[in-house]
């Protein structure tokens, strides 16, 4: 009876580990396609910052101008000297956007990254768990000692069966 119970345990256990790496590579599979998606919303976003600066720089340097043209300084050096300073600042953000933009980019692929990672590690650590009950439902069905392979205690067969005896503890 103890072993028919032992086999229908065995037989849950790993059905849910399968279960369970199943469900860790769809998660891994969905994380993925969720950093995707958050990369190309960054570059959406953007996108769409570079083309307001653009537009802000060109409306600056035709304020510009037309001050100039008003005050009767079109076409002096001062004047021209503002203009190309609020192109050179309009580039020098434009520049800087893009990096960060990139930046966030790399940030998002590198978590993206360290979830399928850590995934990948929790379905391997299931399927670990499945070969050590596999090992230990193995030796319950031999019959004789059984090794809790936790490390707690150990039981040995043979004359001095009743005695447990703990595994060395390696320290350092």
């Amino acid at each position: 009876m103890a072993q028919v119970v032992m086999a229908i345990g065995a037989v849950i256990a790993a059905g849910a580990t399968v279960k369970s790496m199943n469900e860790q590579k769809k998660a891994g599979r969905a994380q993925a396609a969720a950093s995707n998606t958050q990369i190309q919303m960054q570059k959406t976003k953007a996108t769409r910052e570079r083309r307001q600066s653009i537009r802000a720089n060109i409306a600056a340097r035709a304020r510009m101008r037309n001050q100039a043209q008003l005050t009767g300084v079109a076409g002096s050096s001062g004047a021209e000297g503002g203009t190309s300073s609020v192109s050179s600042q309009g580039g020098a953000n434009l520049g800087f956007s893009s990096q960060m933009s990139g930046l966030g980019q790399q940030f998002t692929a590198f978590s993206g990254q360290a979830a399928q990672a850590s995934s990948r590690a929790s379905m391997f650590g299931s399927l670990a768990n499945l070969g050590m009950q596999g090992l230990s439902f193995g030796a319950s069905m031999q019959g004789g000692g059984s090794d809790t392979l936790g490390g707690a205690t150990q039981s040995v067969s043979g004359p001095m069966a009743s005695t447990n005896v703990r595994p060395p503890v390696r320290r350092g």
